[in-house]
């Protein structure tokens, strides 16, 4: 007889209920939990297709492995897991004597589980300044830390799309990247809803999103913030704002309203590459059509220079139309509930960490605003404001490229030994051959990989650690405690083989290094039972009904709390945080590093505009690429869109292998011809690797053949000054045709 059991997918980071079946100690099924008030029984493609294939594949790492040949070669020993952590454990304390606690990195994956406090409590704990690498420097977490210090709370995922006259899709395409119950199907309901919203998408690219819309906005990659710029220019000028809401809570408005004179329509339309009509259109339709908002999308966050200065920019035109905290418009988070809720804050002991070290970050005291700095001149508001800290996992980061360069160069201190869990950075970081001459480099003598499969990365590992799955885990979290709902689920079935919690991972090693006493629960159920118990739960009753309610607040909540959590306790279009981290308090355009504007001899020679990033679901970012789940049987080739025009003039056919190349080297794609990109714009696809190919170096999985980050810039001068992320768009490429290559 089947026994049902509530599971919180992890496919994503939406976390989906989920019912499971399970027959023995085999999962037999999958499906919605109508029940999950956050998804309400909805599931997307991934879990349906292939959530058991993917359990039961047979590539999964086991059991843990230890290398015995040179990095890359592929020869490796079985060993225990308490071999296994009783090397790694003597290794870190080792390093650790010889050159200071901050010779240990991480390298984490989009947010790939619940445990990442665990993480932050054993750096804090062994006296790292949490020098943590992960795409979320470019993907969610740099928005995050700039909307807290903005507005005091994050509103960008927060959007109340049902109530809205008008969505604007900004370099969002949630038909590819976002699941259900979000901004895509909420927005297709109100599609088909009297009265219809107004839709506006700028994009470079004929989205599913823009074929809908009633202004699509084509704009040139990587010049965002100047028509945003354009948009509160006009909205300003033609007294489109709410006078009331900037009058009451938002500072620095007149400082604002002095900066975009200069950003004219005129003036805009040259550097954007879209009509002045057009600017002023769509300005006067998202300021007139309240309640208005804006769909998050990473265009923004990956955008280099501009990146901090257009998520500013789009928090701003948000607040100045009035759109914050009502029906249709942003929500706030409020941090306070659920009451008697373990957060992830109080799990971290960021008090352990003395102040001598977190002055040490990597990269702290150049991107200061995800440096300690920055969590700490924003956690004084949060914690006056809600009562508790902001957790420092999801916002103290290091600028991938900045680590590279110190396991090479020794500077500012030696990186010796990283630890990377369910993370790819072959695949997900700028500037492959960079991250590869670090991984294969002998000043990084210990590297610890923790995932589900051998990976480009983990086959440059000295050891490789089986993770459990979603499926094999209890789940409970506030998504990076950014949500004001706990979301959970129970273990459908034990961890094959010898698969172990990342939790397991960091409390293992914490307790060989003296850390047992902060480590007093064996099982992460014992963590979520500690986390639950104030809510009045045992564990049993918590898997039975693993969620709490949305806590019923209404609307204009700084209102009855007395403004926002920020130094001046209003919106602030003028940033104070910023101002005292040494940046400009207001947003100001400048040109993309590598242009046909700011590198016209470059431009000769590479004269398209590249942009990375597009995906196909099911696949997520880097993940689903192994043969036999469904989604390379689906999608089996990385696709590179190309106007029929510059086809032409290249010889390109629809189908062909191509080769699109910057100065930093090329890669190989299938040629798509569309007439939804731009002439001058090549548009290649993310997170490819091929785990059919060897996986032995130089191949590694075919990581150098299609991956769109042997492509993209990391040199520091060219990181967004205040977070220090890296452009993946509106850089240069050439594009020609290839033989085509033998089948794998």
């Amino acid at each position: 007889m089947p026994v049902r059991k509530r599971v919180g997918c992890f496919f994503c980071h939406n976390n989906c209920g989920l019912l499971v079946e399970v027959e023995g100690d085999r999962v037999v099924s999958v499906r919605g939990d109508p029940e999950a008030p956050w998804s309400r029984g909805f599931m997307c493609e991934r879990p349906r297709m292939f959530a058991t294939k993917w359990l039961y594949h047979p590539d999964r790492v086991k059991h843990p492995l230890k290398r015995v040949g040179e990095r890359g070669e592929g020869r490796w020993k079985r060993v225990t897991w308490d071999e296994a952590l009783d090397e790694i454990a003597a290794k870190l304390r080792e390093l650790k004597e010889r050159y200071g606690p901050e010779c240990l990195a991480f390298a984490e994956g989009t947010y790939r589980s619940d445990m990442n406090w665990a993480r932050a409590r054993f750096a804090n704990l062994f006296g790292n300044p949490q020098n943590v690498i992960s795409p979320g420097t470019i993907c969610y977490l740099n928005t995050m830390a700039i909307e807290l210090a903005v507005l005091g709370t994050p509103i960008f995922h927060r959007p109340h799309i049902r109530g809205s006259n008008c969505i604007v899709f900004w370099g969002a395409n949630p038909s590819e990247s976002q699941s259900g119950g979000l901004p895509w199907n909420k927005t297709l309901e109100r599609l088909a809803m009297k009265p219809r919203p107004k839709i506006i998408v700028v994009d470079p690219r004929l989205t599913e999103c823009a074929r809908r819309a009633d202004l699509w906005l084509q704009i040139r990659p990587g010049t965002d913030l100047a028509l945003e710029l354009a948009w509160i220019n006009v909205i300003i000028n033609e007294g489109l704002y709410d006078r009331e809401f900037v009058e009451k809570w938002c500072y620095g408005f007149d400082k604002l309203k002095e900066r975009v004179k200069e950003y004219t329509p005129e003036r805009v339309s040259e550097i954007t590459w879209i009509p002045e009509d057009k600017i002023v259109e769509s300005a006067r339709t998202f300021a007139t059509n309240r309640p208005s908002c804006i769909v998050w999308g990473v265009s923004l966050d990956q955008q280099g220079v501009n990146a901090t200065y257009a998520n500013m920019a789009r928090t701003i035109l948000i607040a100045i139309t009035g759109n914050i905290d009502v029906p249709g418009g942003h929500l706030l988070y409020e941090p306070a509930e659920p009451k008697g809720f373990v957060h992830t804050s109080e799990l971290e002991l960021v008090e352990k960490l003395p102040p001598e070290q977190r002055r040490k970050h990597l990269g702290g005291d150049r991107h200061r605003l995800m440096s300690w700095a920055g969590w700490e001149l924003i956690n004084q508001c949060f914690r006056r404001m809600f009562g508790l800290d902001f957790p420092v996992h999801p916002f103290v980061h290091t600028p991938a490229p900045l680590l590279w360069r110190a396991i090479l160069t020794g500077k500012p201190y030696p990186i010796k030994a990283l630890i990377t869990w369910q993370s790819n950075p072959l695949v997900w970081a700028p500037d492959t051959k960079l991250v590869y001459k670090a991984l294969k480099s002998e000043n990084l003598e210990l590297h610890v990989v923790m995932d589900y499969w051998l990976t480009p990365t983990a086959m440059l590992a000295d050891y490789v650690l089986p993770a459990a799955t979603w499926l094999e885990r209890p789940l409970c979290t506030m998504a990076e405690s950014d949500m004001d709902i706990v979301k959970g689920g129970e273990r459908a079935v034990q961890p094959l083989g010898e698969a172990r919690t990342d939790y397991e991972l960091f409390r293992g090693l914490g307790v060989r290094l003296g850390q047992a006493e902060y480590w007093p629960w064996e099982t992460y159920e014992e963590v979520v039972e500690y986390r639950i118990k104030g809510l009045g739960l045992t564990y049993r009753e918590w898997c039975e009904r693993p969620w709490t309610d949305y806590p019923k607040t209404g609307f204009k909540r700084y209102e009855k709390r007395g403004g926002f959590a920020t130094p001046t306790g209003k919106v602030e279009l003028y940033s104070t945080i910023f101002e005292k981290l040494g940046y400009d308090p207001l947003p100001r355009y400048v040109e993309p590093p590598e242009s046909p504007i700011s590198t016209p001899d470059v431009a000769k020679e590479y004269p398209y505009i590249l942009i990375t990033g597009a995906r196909f679901r099911p696949m997520y970012h880097s993940e689903h690429r192994q043969l036999n789940l469904g989604s390379r049987e689906l999608h089996p080739d990385p696709i590179v869109e190309v106007h029929p025009h510059t086809a032409r003039a290249h010889g390109i056919r629809d189908g062909d292998w191509c080769w699109i190349e910057t100065r930093r080297g090329r890669i190989k794609q299938r040629a798509r011809l569309t007439w939804g990109i731009h002439p001058r714009v090549i548009s290649v696809e993310h997170g490819w690797w091929f785990p059919e190919r060897p996986g032995e170096d130089p191949v590694l999985y075919g990581v150098f053949e299609s991956c769109a980050n042997v492509l993209t810039l990391s040199e520091p001068d060219t990181l967004d000054p205040l977070v220090g992320g890296w452009c993946n768009r509106g850089l240069l490429c050439r594009i020609y045709r290839a033989e085509e290559p033998k089948a794998p």
